[in-house]
This record gives C-alpha cells, structure tokens and sequence, in this order.
C-alpha cells in the first residue's frame, strides 16, 4: 500500500499541487503517530496555540525528522494541515494563525479556520462558547452562544459554497 503526501495549500494552487513524497506502509508508525495527535491537541486546548515541530521533538524526545515525517503522515487524515514553512495551519478544528472565526471559552480563546469548525471546539471541548462569528459576505457581525451542548438563536443561514466532497481540493479557500 503506498500514500501519497498531500500538497500545501498555503501556497499552491490546485493545478499546481505536487506529490514529493510517497509513503509506503513501512513507513508508518501508528504507535508514535497517535502520541503525536494526542499531544498537539492538549498542548493546543492548554496554550491556546499549537506547539512548533521543535517544541514537539523536545517535549516528546524525537528527532526532528521523526516529527515531520509523523506530521506528514496525520496530513493525510486532513485533519492536520502545514504550513509551508512545516509548521501546523490547523489541526482540526482549532486553526494555527487568527481567523474570522475566534471562540471564548472562558478566559481561553481559539480560532477556527470556519464556521464549522468553530462549532466544533466548544464541541469537542463539551463547554459552552462565545463565537465571534461575521458575515462571509458583507461583515456583518453575528455573534453566536452555544451553552449546554446546542446552539442559542437559531437566527441566519449557514452556507457552504463549496460542496464538502470538493473542500480538500483547496482547503484554503474552503
């Protein structure tokens, strides 16, 4: 069985994308794979931020090959994405730089790459959230309050402009 690295959106179109790397089953190992998700997501929900690939390989006392090759292969899940620099974008839902879709939880705060995935922090966290959600289109602030699980007013549309089957193609966009 052979994987293929997905391309970095950060920088490259969708007709540009390239396939540097094949990965082939040997090459996985789903042991240190899972500590690795594990500890970007505490370290993520505890700092408010993700941790950089060299704070990973000391916390986790890896080498940094080991860490990228490891961050390239949680990549495929999509659930990971890298910057171009290999530093994490996102590891869903939390997103690694500021976006128009920023959740309080408290006295902590996280951003989501989008609406969804800004839903999806208090979520995963089971706590109620503030999120400082806006129009797409026009700016308008829409505040939202999830409290106990389910989402306060029920007022405005969600709307997906690109069909979910097509998000990956370029999920910077999406």
């Amino acid at each position: 069985m052979t994987f293929q690295q997905p391309c970095n959106p950060m920088t490259q179109s969708v007709e540009n994308w390239k396939m540097p790397r094949k990965f082939t089953a040997t090459d996985r190992n789903p042991g240190w794979d899972a500590r690795l998700r594990v500890f970007i997501y505490r370290f993520f929900i505890r700092h408010s931020r993700p941790p950089s690939v060299t704070e990973i390989a000391k916390e986790l006392s890896r080498p940094l090959k080991d860490v990228k090759a490891s961050l390239e292969r949680l990549c495929l899940t999509h659930a990971f994405v890298l910057q171009e620099n290999g530093e994490l974008w996102r590891a869903a839902p939390f997103s690694a730089v500021p976006t128009a879709f920023p959740v309080r939880i408290g006295r902590r705060s996280w951003y989501g790459n989008c609406i969804w995935d800004a839903l999806g922090i208090p979520a995963m966290l089971h706590q109620g959230a503030h999120i400082d959600a806006s129009c797409g289109c026009c700016n308008f602030e829409m505040p939202l309050q999830v409290k106990d699980g389910q989402l306060r007013q029920h007022d405005g549309i969600g709307h997906f402009a690109v069909p979910a089957s097509q998000w990956y193609q370029d999920i910077v966009f999406t």
